[in-house]
This record gives structure tokens, sequence and C-alpha cells, in this order.
């Protein structure tokens, strides 16, 4: 004999701090359908109906991905461009506390030590944002 559980459909689990804040994803840089992925999530990520802003943080700048074709006019996309890649996840975290973004796209060459990872969790918690981190493995 099995049990089920019926949830209601307007059901959603409270939010916790190890749930739905950061989300981390690894791309491979010379995979050919890494930079049309990339270029695709960043389009869809800006054109959340949320007032704010998607923040883009990396030691790149997003614009070479995006699409030529792509129209730019429903875009909202802050860029945060450091040439110090080891700054780019206290950036990331500044951006998230400040709230003035829905998500924070921060892109990595290594993975998260346990603190920075705890640190977003909580930035994006205070900021009531998103963080998406993007491990760019060679």
């Amino acid at each position: 004999m099995s049990c089920l559980e019926q949830m209601p459909l307007h059901y959603s689990p409270a939010p916790s701090l190890n749930r739905g804040t950061v989300t981390e994803i690894t791309m491979r840089s010379d995979a050919h359908l890494s930079r049309p992925m990339l270029a695709a999530m960043m389009i869809e990520l800006s054109s959340n109906a949320d007032q704010r802003w998607l923040c883009w943080v990396a030691d790149r700048p997003l614009k070479p991905l995006l699409n030529a074709e792509s129209h730019q006019h429903d875009r909202k996309i802050l860029q945060v461009v450091s040439n110090t890649k080891r700054d780019l996840s206290e950036i990331a975290i500044r951006a998230l506390e400040r709230g003035k973004s829905h998500t924070v796209a921060v892109l990595l060459e290594r993975p998260l030590r346990d603190d920075e990872r705890e640190a977003l969790e909580l930035a994006a918690l205070a900021g009531s944002a998103e963080c998406l981190v993007i491990f760019m493995q060679p």
C-alpha cells in the first residue's frame, strides 16, 4: 500500500536559506553551444516582469555574447566588469544586498568556496534577489 499526499495548487514551501536564492551552473568555454545558451539565458532573465534590472558581474562584458538581432529596448541589464577576477564574488554580494537587481549573474572560472556561497545566499535573501553563478571551465 502506498500513501500519496496531495498538495493544493497554490502551495509554495516557505523560503529557506539553502533553497532558491543561489543557482550554480557549469559550462565549458570551448563548447560551441555555451555562448548561445548563455546569451539566451541572459536575454530571458533581462525581460523579467520585475521592474528591477538583471546585473551581469564578470571579467568580460556581456554585449559581445548577445546577438545583434536581439532588441535591446526591452532589456534591462546592468554590467559590472572587473579586471580583478578574485573580486567578482564580492561585487556580486554587494549587488545582491542592495536589492536593485532581481537577478545577479556572476561569471566565475573557479568553484565557489563554502563561505562565498553562504555570503551570496545571505545577500540574496537580504536584497530579495536571485543569484546565478556560472562556472566557465576551459
